[in-house]
C-alpha cells in the first residue's frame, strides 16, 4: 500500500514537473502553505471564540441574575418572585423551590420538564442558542430556591455554516493572493539562477565548440600520418593541436576560477607592474611589426590583488598588440585616476563591441588571429572583483581604446 502511494507520489511529481515551470510549482507549494496556516488558524480563533463567547455569557448571566436578586425581595418571597421581576427579565427567568420545584417558569422555559428538577443539570435552550445559569437564593444563611437565568449565546442554527463558508472564502482569497504573489517573488528571486544556468549553458556549448576543433585536427593530423607513414609531420602537427587545447583548457579554468575566486586586496606599484608587462611585450612587438609607446606615471600605487592585475594588464596588453595592424602603434598609458591600452589598429564595429567581453567572442577583425576570445572575459571579471569600472570605445580615426577606471578609495594617496 505505501509503495503504491509513493508511486503515485512520484508520478504526480513528474507530471507537475513537466506540466509547470520552477516559479509555478514554487508558488503552489507556498500557496498551500498558506491555505494550511489560514485553515489551522481559522479553526484555532473559532474553537477560542466559542471558549470565550461561553464564558464571556455565564459573567453576564451572573451579573444579570445579581441584579434581579438585589434588594432581597426575591429570597423574602420566592414563590412569588416571579411576579415582582419585569417583562424583560421575566421571559428568560425560572424560579425553583429548595427540592427543585418549578415555582416560575419564563416563556423562554416552555416546553421544558416541570415538576421537579435538578436545578444544576446541565440545560441548553432552543438547540444550544441559550445558555442557563443557576444561582442559589439564599435568606438567613440558608438556601431558600434557585434561580436559573437564560442568555443568547450568539450561535444561530446557519452560524456555524456561515463561519464556515466565511473561512472557505477567507482561504481562496489568500490562496489566490498567495499564488500571484509567489509566483511573482520566485520569478524575481530565481531570475539570476536561471540567467546564471543559461551562462553556464552557453559557456559549456562554446567551450565544447573551440575544444572539438583541436580535437578533430587532433585526430584528422594522426590519420593522415597513419595512410602517408608520415609520421614525424602529423605527430608535430598534433602536438601543436595539443598544446592549443592545453592553453584553452588553461583559460577555461580560469575563468572559472574567477567566477568563485575572492581579491586578497593589498598594496600594488602599479608603476612597477605595467612597466614590466610593458617591456615582456617588446618581443612580440617586434614580431608584429608594432611600436609600443608608454605614459606611465611615477608611485601610481592601488589596493588589489597582484596575481590578477598582473594577468589583468598583461591581457590588454597583449591583445592590443596581437589584433594590431602591421606598422601600428600600442598606447599604454597610467594615470593616479585609469590604465589605458590602446591600438592604432583592429576596429571594431559598434556591434562587436557590445559583446567583445562575452566569453568567445572574437570580432570579425580578429577572426584571422589565433585566439580564445577568453582574454577580455577574464579582464572584466577581475575589474568587477575589485570593484572598478571598465570601458571600451573604438573609431577608425582613434583605433580601439580600453580604459580600467580605479575606485578613489583604491588609490593610494588619492583624494575622492
Amino acid at each position: 500500500m505505501w509503495q503504491s502511494l509513493k508511486e503515485r507520489r512520484r508520478d504526480l511529481e513528474e507530471r507537475l514537473n513537466a506540466r509547470f515551470s520552477v516559479e509555478q510549482r514554487l508558488a503552489m507549494k507556498f500557496t498551500r502553505l498558506v491555505c494550511v496556516f489560514v485553515l489551522v488558524s481559522g479553526v484555532m480563533f473559532t474553537v477560542a471564540d466559542v471558549a470565550l463567547l461561553a464564558y464571556r455569557v455565564r459573567q453576564d448571566l451572573n451579573v444579570q441574575i445579581d441584579k434581579v436578586l438585589e434588594g432581597g425581595a426575591v429570597a423574602s418571597d420566592i414563590a412569588a418572585a416571579g411576579s415582582l421581576m419585569t417583562a424583560t427579565v421575566r421571559a428568560y427567568t425560572r424560579i425553583l423551590a429548595p427540592d427543585g420545584t418549578v415555582l416560575y417558569a419564563g416563556g423562554l422555559f416552555a416546553g421544558v420538564e416541570a415538576g421537579t428538577v435538578d436545578p444544576f443539570a446541565p440545560l441548553s435552550l432552543d438547540t444550544g442558542r441559550y445558555l442557563v445559569v443557576t444561582k442559589a437564593v439564599r435568606c438567613d444563611g440558608r438556601i431558600v430556591g434557585y434561580v436559573q437565568f437564560a442568555g443568547p449565546t450568539g450561535r444561530g442554527p446557519h452560524e456555524a455554516a456561515w463561519k464556515l463558508l466565511n473561512l472557505m472564502l477567507t482561504t481562496l482569497v489568500m490562496g489566490i493572493l498567495a499564488y500571484v504573489f509567489g509566483l511573482s517573488f520566485s520569478r524575481y528571486t530565481l531570475r539570476p539562477i536561471h540567467e546564471s544556468q543559461e551562462r553556464l549553458e552557453q559557456f559549456t556549448q562554446d567551450a565544447s565548440h573551440e575544444l572539438r576543433t583541436p580535437l578533430a585536427s587532433i585526430s584528422s593530423s594522426l590519420d593522415v600520418a597513419m595512410k602517408t607513414g608520415e609520421y614525424e609531420q602529423g605527430i608535430m602537427a598534433a602536438k601543436v593541436q595539443v598544446k592549443y587545447a592545453s592553453l584553452l583548457v588553461e583559460r577555461l579554468l580560469e575563468v572559472a576560477q574567477l567566477d568563485r575566486a575572492t581579491v586578497d586586496l593589498g598594496p600594488v606599484d602599479m608603476t612597477a607592474l605595467v612597466s614590466a608587462v610593458a617591456s615582456q611585450n617588446a618581443e612580440s612587438c617586434k614580431e608584429h611589426e608594432v611600436t609600443m609607446r608608454t605614459a606611465i606615471e611615477e608611485d601610481v600605487v592601488v589596493e588589489g590583488d597582484g596575481l590578477l592585475l598582473h594577468q589583468l594588464v598583461g591581457n590588454l596588453v597583449e591583445n592590443a598588440v596581437k589584433f594590431n595592424a602591421p606598422g601600428g602603434t600600442v598606447s599604454v598609458t597610467l594615470t593616479n585616476k585609469a590604465l589605458t591600452v590602446r591600438n592604432s589598429g583592429g576596429v571594431i564595429s559598434p556591434d562587436d563591441l557590445l559583446h567583445v567581453f562575452e566569453p568567445f567572442y572574437q570580432a570579425d577583425t580578429s577572426h584571422a588571429q589565433r585566439g580564445f576570445g577568453l582574454g577580455l572575459a577574464i579582464v572584466k571579471k577581475i575589474v568587477a572583483l575589485h570593484g572598478w569600472r571598465l570601458n571600451a570605445s573604438s573609431s577608425a580615426e582613434a583605433g580601439t581604446e580600453f580604459a580600467v577606471e580605479f575606485s578613489p578609495s583604491h588609490v593610494r594617496g588619492s583624494t575622492s
